[in-house]
């Protein structure tokens, strides 16, 4: 329903466990590596405890994602059956024969699993038993899961057993009739909500993954959103999707305190809705009283700390970004929201921020998607329209012809009328006239839009074609950029093509560049402690950049973002004169297209000289 509205291709808050929309908090990424030790070679017996919708079932299927090499996974995921029917699911899970015999004996199925398990042993392959609500479990499957623990050789256990389970289970293994069992457990790890800061990349992450805007909730709406939630993903997730609707509904653009409260409230057990309802059922506030919701909620929070608004950072017109300043690559946007949001008005100071990037200059714009298309020429928002890109050779030229190049063009030089969307889609092979004209709003396929504020060199390095700005007598026009060299460059107008010197570009450069870009990853953001096909694309890229070839590769490429991947990226980035922070958006995503030739993508072309 808000899918088209919002631009997304996805549902980012669905309440299933999908890996594909894993983020990794702190907590969550030592419970993901305690899970992987227990499947590991000297993994043994280990247990992860969560309260209700912490994301325990997501790791478990990120690990079953992660196609680990040697490695074979019995799943169980009812654990309250008896013994023989415990023993005989483990059978089923792994392929033992006899596993639905329903008159093989305790004794068969477990001879027979300890045979399957030593003939996997002597092939060099892992067996891992994983047990999802192990807090179920009776006291007679917890005792024959200590007799499993003894099939083993001299040197290696035969099965390595995890324990996933409720708080409960941790007060199930501290009976003194389980001693033996608690004491044979080597690794043991509290999952943990997320904290506030987590809540906003939490949410930041999904909307990503999506490929969606990540500036439609404020920073108080986290606040408030944390606050009711306890920083539970489920409930985060049950909220977000709640508050989501309700902004299509009203026709928000921007999801404040008062929407989520709103979402909260309709959604949320009682028991969770303490903070913001008194024992009697109430019309949540909106407006100042909203506003005054999200101070008490910032006060409850120790660490956010409270700040007036004459504190807050104002909007600034942003600066032309100098070529020896890095730029940082991230998938945050800063655009002016939609002013009829009415009480979701976001905070500017914060809103929209990736939490793990590096604070940016006020005076420069951050890393965007593009909320707004609004150059010269493209002021009107049209309905988010789709058109499917097309072969054929794209006519980006206009009635007129091209002239000699200027050193100093004016107005008369440079084509007429500004150049639209529409002239830098017919690059891509995308014709239409009812193309989406707005950065933001493009999805067409996988490409996307980058809404920016470069130097020329910047943009010269990301090879593609672009729609710029310049400032010729005091007016602002937008042309495209289809060919840079090295003393000319190719733009072109509603009307026609020119030649100009590129010393004449630099010198009426306006800052402003919007460029379409192939999103091959099939997301916005990948940082440290993803996991997923994504990590798996920028493995593959770096690796041809770096003249290898993946296909040849020994085994399957880590799905999971280490350290040793973000070295690698590092590197890259302050290669190319990226902010070398590790984080893979627009920007990084691009220049890893554009260091390795593409079929079908266009890039700027040279101009001869003379």
């Amino acid at each position: 329903m808000y899918l088209r509205y919002f631009g997304f291709e996805d549902y980012p808050f669905a309440v299933t466990p999908d890996p594909a929309f894993l983020y990794l908090s702190e907590s969550h990424r030592e419970a993901l590596a305690h899970l992987l030790y227990g499947a590991g070679e000297h993994g043994g017996f280990v247990s992860l405890i969560g309260e209700v919708g912490t994301g325990k079932t997501t790791l478990i299927r990120a690990v079953l994602d992660s196609e680990l090499a040697d490695l074979d996974i019995a799943l169980c995921w009812n654990p309250q059956l008896e013994v023989r029917e415990f023993v005989a699911s483990i059978c089923d899970e792994l392929g033992v024969i006899n596993g639905r015999d329903p008159m093989a004996s305790l004794k068969s199925l477990t001879d027979r699993l300890n045979a399957h398990l030593l003939k996997a042993h002597a092939a060099n392959r892992r067996t891992v038993l994983i047990v999802d609500e192990a807090q179920n479990l009776s006291r007679d499957v917890l005792e024959q899961l200590r007799l499993l623990t003894n099939l083993e050789t001299h040197r290696h256990k035969l099965l390595r057993i995890i324990l996933v389970g409720q708080p409960e289970l941790g007060d199930l293994l501290a009976r003194h009739d389980l001693r033996q069992l608690s004491q044979r457990i080597t690794a043991r790890f509290v999952l943990k909500p997320l904290n506030t800061a987590e809540t906003r990349a939490y949410v930041q992450h999904r909307l990503a993954c999506a490929n969606g805007p990540q500036h439609l909730f404020t920073s108080t709406a986290t606040v408030g959103l944390r606050a009711v939630t306890g920083g539970v993903p489920r409930l985060i997730n049950m909220v977000c999707e709640r508050a989501l609707m309700g902004a299509y509904a009203h026709n928000h653009s921007q999801i404040g305190v008062a929407t989520v409260l709103r979402a909260a409230y309709e959604c949320l057990p009682p028991r969770y809705l303490r903070l913001i309802r008194g024992g009697r059922r109430m019309a949540l506030p909106t407006g100042l009283l909203a506003a005054g919701i999200a101070v008490v909620l910032l006060a409850w929070l120790p660490d956010i700390p409270l700040t007036s608004a004459a504190e807050k950072t104002s909007d600034t017109a942003p600066a032309i970004e100098s070529e020896s300043k890095p730029v940082v690559d991230s998938a945050s946007n800063e655009n002016t929201p939609d002013p009829s949001a009415g009480d979701d008005t976001p905070d500017q100071s914060v809103a929209g921020q990736d939490a793990d990037a590096p604070a940016p200059d006020r005076t420069t714009s951050s890393e965007s998607e593009g909320d707004d298309d609004a150059g010269a020429g493209d002021s009107e928002p049209q309905q988010d329209k789709r058109a499917q890109p097309q072969a054929g050779q794209p006519d980006t030229t206009g009635a007129g012809g091209a002239s000699s190049p200027h050193e100093h063009p004016g107005q008369d030089t440079l084509p007429k009328g500004n150049a639209k969307m529409s002239q830098l889609l017919r690059l891509w092979g995308v014709f239409g006239a009812d193309v989406q004209s707005q950065c933001e709003r493009l999805r067409i396929g996988d490409l996307r839009c980058l809404d920016d504020d470069s130097s020329l060199a910047i943009v010269a390095r990301y090879n593609r074609p672009a729609l710029v700005t310049l400032e010729v007598d005091g007016q602002r026009q937008t042309v495209l950029l289809t060919a840079l060299g090295d003393e000319k460059a190719t733009i072109v107008g509603s009307d026609g093509t020119r030649d100009i010197t590129r010393r004449a570009l630099e010198a009426h450069w306006g800052g402003r560049v919007r460029i379409v870009w192939r999103a091959d990853a099939g997301v916005r953001l990948i940082r440290p402690g993803s996991v997923g096909s994504a990590v798996v694309w920028l493995r593959n890229r770096l690796d041809r950049i770096d003249g290898k070839n993946p296909e040849a590769r020994a085994g399957r490429a880590s799905p999971v973002y280490d350290a040793a991947l973000g070295q690698r990226l590092r590197a890259f980035q302050a290669q190319q004169g990226l902010t070398d922070d590790g984080l893979a958006g627009p920007r990084t995503q691009m220049m890893l297209n554009g260091a390795v030739a593409s079929p079908g993508t266009p890039s700027l072309g040279t101009v001869e000289n003379g």
